[in-house]
């Protein structure tokens, strides 16, 4: 496209279709401006890639991610979601709880536990304290047998009794002692079904635990960023229940292009550009490990994939809380190295 500024209305911008405008000299700017800016609508892209392109060669600049270390929540147990206790955004404390479930079954099984549990219990006391009485009785005997043996033999011994009397008195004691034995021979027997109610006992102080443990609470202080399930809803042992982030604990990402791979070393220092235009200082902590393809969040229009040095910085000044975003996208600037100007200095 020609651009000339010659025409009849420059030459003559006194004149209109051969009339004379008294007005008319402003008119001559106006056209110039006119032309001046469909100049710079057509010259515009160019002169932006030739701009970004000058850019590029005095700042270093790479793509970063912030990411917020995350923890799951996930079942123990199966169960149902009986009470969810936070909702997504809200800030816990470790301990805090945030689910409770329950599990039906096994508070069927309790209440049929604990329906016999008073009735078998003071039965159970009753017989005790009958077989106790019962046996009370039998030790009785079996002594005053014994110490009537004892008397029969003395009076043996001074001529008073017969033997017939003594071997009776022994024989009797001998009965004595066998029905003791048979006592206690019987009671043995009856000690399962007492091993039967202290089996049903420790069901049920395990059923009771197993309720408590479905109470499921922070194990460190965080953010909720996510709830997925809903009350009333039946999970299994595993199933994600919420995921909770760390604002405090914030990692920041650089992917570099491996030309600048001499920026790429830990105590390099950078500067981060946040998304509202302030900058924060930072710094490379650790080597790099390996090459990873860009987010797709964070390519460049129009651009290829490739794979970038990953790096990880430290951020050295505070950042503020509006910005502690999970995948949030920043830019991180090196300071530019002159390497002929090291090499002219050396």
């Amino acid at each position: 496209m020609k651009i000339r500024f010659s025409s009849p209305k420059e030459q003559q911008p006194t004149r209109e279709q051969g009339l004379k405008v008294l007005y008319a000299p402003g008119k001559r700017l106006a056209f110039k401006l006119r032309w001046y800016l469909i100049l710079l609508a057509v010259t515009s892209p160019l002169l932006w890639l030739v701009g970004r392109a000058l850019l590029s060669v005095w700042l270093i600049e790479a793509p970063a991610q912030l990411l917020l270390p995350a923890s799951e929540l996930r079942a123990r147990e199966p169960g149902q979601v009986r009470q969810i206790l936070v909702r997504p955004g809200e800030r816990v404390a470790a301990g805090q709880p945030l689910l409770e479930l329950d599990n039906p079954e096994w508070r069927a099984r309790l209440a049929l536990l604990a329906e016999p549990a008073q009735p078998v219990a003071a039965a159970t006391a009753q017989q005790s304290a009958l077989l106790q009485r019962e046996r009370d009785t039998l030790l009785r005997l079996q002594d005053s047998t014994a110490q009537r043996l004892t008397q029969l033999q003395a009076l043996r011994a001074a001529g008073a009794a017969t033997r017939g009397e003594e071997q009776a008195a022994r024989d009797e004691l001998d009965r004595r002692r066998l029905d003791l034995l048979q006592f206690d021979q019987r009671l043995a027997v009856q000690a399962p079904q007492d091993g039967a109610l202290q089996q049903r006992e420790l069901e049920r102080a395990w059923l009771l635990a197993r309720l408590q443990g479905l109470s499921l609470r922070a194990v460190e202080a965080g953010v909720v960023s996510e709830v997925l399930v809903a009350e009333g809803e039946n999970v299994g042992p595993g199933t994600l229940l919420l995921r909770q982030q760390r604002p405090d604990a914030v990692q920041l990402w650089i992917y570099l292009d491996p030309r600048h791979a001499e920026y790429a070393l830990p105590g390099q220092r950078l500067s981060l550009l946040l998304p509202d235009g302030s900058r924060l200082p930072a710094e490379v902590v650790r080597q790099v490990e390996d090459s990873i393809a860009v987010p797709a969040e964070l390519q460049p229009a129009f651009s290829a994939p490739s794979r970038h040095l990953r790096l990880q910085a430290r951020i050295l000044g505070e950042l503020p809380p509006r910005w502690r975003v999970d995948r949030l996208g920043l830019v991180a600037r090196f300071p530019h190295r002159w390497g002929w100007l090291d090499a002219w200095a050396d």
